[in-house]
């Protein structure tokens, strides 16, 4: 975590001038370049110099935008995870929350799910970087899930006094936990496992 932290903070920004504000083509540039370099250097390989002088945008123009370098490489992967995981919804609350979590499971075990884990571990030493990483990479989907699980109230298929927020930590909360205890990403098989205990405490307080 060292070197994360290290890779992350090397780069801090000047005082900030007015100026112009970064050209469409510029972002799309610096965010490309980003992804480019967390997707082969990770985390603890990422600095807004190497991101610099791959897109051909300057340090003082990536600064107008992104406040540090942990708030770049978070940009950067904004939409990996949603992309890569989308919340579904086919009608079938109980099959579409089980598929949700095999999903993102086998997403954190992908080099960009470890990627995105990596920047879980840096954002508690970064400026806001808990509550940045939260508005990007979990409120959007969290909302979704909620409102699936809500959907599949009114359907009749889950219990009305279900309560939809304890009911995604109860899902995918094992997926976070183990990352973050050493255990390592979960494998297809366990995976399929948690998910099928998962629902089927979910399954227990359905309708029958």
């Amino acid at each position: 975590m060292a070197e994360t932290e290290a890779a992350l903070d090397v780069d801090k920004p000047p005082a900030r001038k007015r100026g112009r504000p970064v050209s469409a083509q510029a972002r799309r540039a610096v965010l490309d370049a980003a992804v480019g370099l967390l997707d082969e250097r990770g985390v603890g390989g990422f600095t807004v110099d190497e991101v610099a002088r791959r897109s051909g945008v300057s340090k003082a123009t990536i600064y107008k935008h992104w406040k540090n370098g942990f708030d770049l490489a978070a940009a950067a992967y904004s939409d990996i995870v949603t992309t890569a995981v989308p919340v579904k919804d086919t009608g079938d609350a109980v099959g579409d929350l089980g598929g949700q979590v095999r999903r993102l499971a086998h997403f954190y075990a992908s080099p960009r799910g470890r990627v995105v884990a990596q920047l879980l571990g840096a954002a508690p030493s970064n400026d806001h970087g808990t509550a940045t990483m939260r508005d990007i990479f979990f409120a959007e989907r969290r909302a979704a899930t909620v409102a699936l699980i809500r959907r599949g109230q009114e359907r009749g298929q889950l219990r009305p006094d279900l309560d939809p927020d304890l009911t995604v930590d109860l899902l995918f909360g094992p997926i976070i936990f183990r990352m973050f205890n050493g255990l390592g990403p979960l494998d297809g098989a366990d995976a399929r496992a948690v998910a099928e205990m998962g629902m089927r405490a979910i399954a227990a307080l359905t309708h029958p």
